[in-house]
């Protein structure tokens, strides 16, 4: 039940804890009340768009070169799910006009955590805030095109399909609704944007929050919510196609489409669910009676019609299990325990937080390529190879940190980032080649703790990642310069 990517925002202060109370009683009255909830929400996203009166950034820093007009080599045509595609491999083209790789080199700083990472389509890079603003920024200059303020926090990866731009908002905080329980404060939504121009399409508001990056699929926009409910969306025109009530709350756990099917994971009760979009509901579930955390940030990994995910099965020490899964039945396919995570205990002990960059209460997201899962896990040091097939363990680097969110595998390389650093590691063996420091840190009452940067992307030569305090910078960091 808590963000992916160690990620989480602890020690609200008492005065921060009313005013989200007060905001989900707000709700609570405009459902009971039976308003029009989504005429309501539109008429205020016609107004200003500020969240919490903050404004969007503008960068600042200074890029290598000046701005150019976006290039379709560079990047993908369309983003239309979590990491470009099913299997989560970040590698995307990047060529330009003249024949040569891009090698960029740049900063965008924004004025919150970037906890995805940015979806990158024809010379675009795309990517949203915790300041609460989703930013359009040139990759190969890092000038800023465009910048839209929502009305909550952005923590889902902007997906961009058809000159489109959707992506979700919301926050963790725990409220009372007419609805039950409920996690997210605030307004929750799921919105399209103009891609060219960042000018606002709709918003559809939605219970609960909507922090997984949403999916598209045939003209549709599928997302999971801290509502308990599964949401099909029109693409073009916002309007609310059909919903289902899944009977747990999902955190950060973006639906993976794969078919027919939309597979993700919820918690209370824990477990894998894949919903038919066909017949608009469930068509299995996969309970995990023996996780009590991580499986509703999960976002599964789809490869030859198989979903691979990650479960910690336990409490004072968790097993970190990754298994595979059919996705046409929900059935299991193999299970590998690829180690046991003692520090649990500990950070329990001591606080509900990170400790020194460990997590227990999360799950590591895979790669999958090649024929093999590539994947860490924020409750133990290292990267693990398996056999997608088997699940036998191919390898496990010495990577020494705790690896969170999924890997960029090239022909011959790994790359893996950690809650301070960069790792590069030889595909074939996982032997570490390259380490580089990236600076990334949060704050928590004063004292300066690291934090897991958004997952690498690479384009061409370039290499996107998150680095500064509460890692809130977007830098393009040459290939060459490792």
């Amino acid at each position: 039940m808590r963000m992916s990517g160690g990620r989480r925002r602890r020690g609200w202060s008492p005065w921060a804890k009313a005013v989200a109370g007060l905001a989900g009683l707000g709700l609570a009255v405009v459902l009971a009340a039976g308003w029009d909830f989504h005429a309501l929400l539109q008429h205020a996203a016609a107004g200003p768009h500020n969240f919490h009166g903050a404004h969007c950034a503008t960068g600042g820093g200074s890029a290598t070169a000046p701005g150019a007009a976006p290039q379709a080599s560079l990047g993908l045509s369309a983003w239309p799910g979590f990491a470009g595609s099913t299997t989560h491999n970040m590698v995307v083209p990047g060529v330009l006009p003249g024949g040569q790789p891009l090698s960029a080199s740049w900063r965008f700083a924004t004025n919150g955590s970037v906890v995805m990472a940015p979806a990158v389509v024809d010379g675009v890079a795309y990517f949203g805030s915790m300041d609460g603003c989703v930013y359009a920024v040139d990759v190969a200059s890092g000038h800023l095109l465009w910048s839209f303020a929502a009305q909550n926090q952005v923590m889902s990866e902007p997906l961009v399909v058809g000159g489109s731009v959707y992506f979700g908002t919301g926050n963790k905080e725990m409220v009372s609704t007419a609805h039950g329980v409920v996690r997210g404060s605030g307004v929750s939504a799921v919105y399209a944007l103009d891609a060219r121009t960042g000018a606002l399409r709709w918003m559809v508001p939605v219970l609960g929050e909507a922090m997984p990056t949403p999916a598209y699929a045939g003209g549709v926009v599928y997302e999971a919510t801290g509502g308990k409910e599964f949401y099909a969306i029109s693409a073009s025109t916002g309007h609310l196609l059909w919903k289902l009530d899944i009977g747990s709350y999902i955190s950060m756990s973006s639906p993976t489409i794969t078919g027919d099917t939309a597979v993700f994971g919820g918690a209370a009760p824990y477990a894998l669910f894949g919903v038919n979009l066909r017949t608009h509901a469930l068509a299995w579930t996969v309970p995990f009676p023996q996780a009590n955390s991580a499986v509703d940030d999960l976002t599964p990994a789809v490869a030859g019609g198989v979903a691979y995910v990650q479960v910690p099965e336990g409490s004072a020490t968790k097993r970190i299990v990754e298994m595979a899964v059919r996705v046409s039945d929900g059935l299991v396919l193999w299970r590998t325990t690829i180690g046991t995570d003692y520090l649990n205990l500990v950070q329990r002990a001591l606080w509900q937080g990170d400790l020194a960059g460990h997590d227990g209460e999360e799950a590591g997201v895979a790669t999958v390529t090649g024929g093999r899962v590539y994947v860490g896990t924020p409750g133990l040091h290292g990267l693990w190879a398996l056999d997608a097939k088997t699940g036998a363990v191919l390898w496990r680097s010495a990577v020494p940190a705790a690896i969170r969110d999924a890997p960029a595998v090239t022909s011959s390389q790994v790359f893996a980032v950690s809650d301070t650093a960069l790792y590069v590691l030889d595909r074939a063996t996982g032997t570490v080649e390259i380490q580089k420091t990236l600076g990334s840190w949060i704050t928590r009452s004063g004292v300066m703790i690291p934090c897991s940067t958004p997952a690498p992307v690479i384009v061409g030569r370039t290499l996107l990642v998150g680095v500064g305090v509460d890692t809130s910078t977007i830098e393009a960091i040459p290939l060459r310069g490792l």
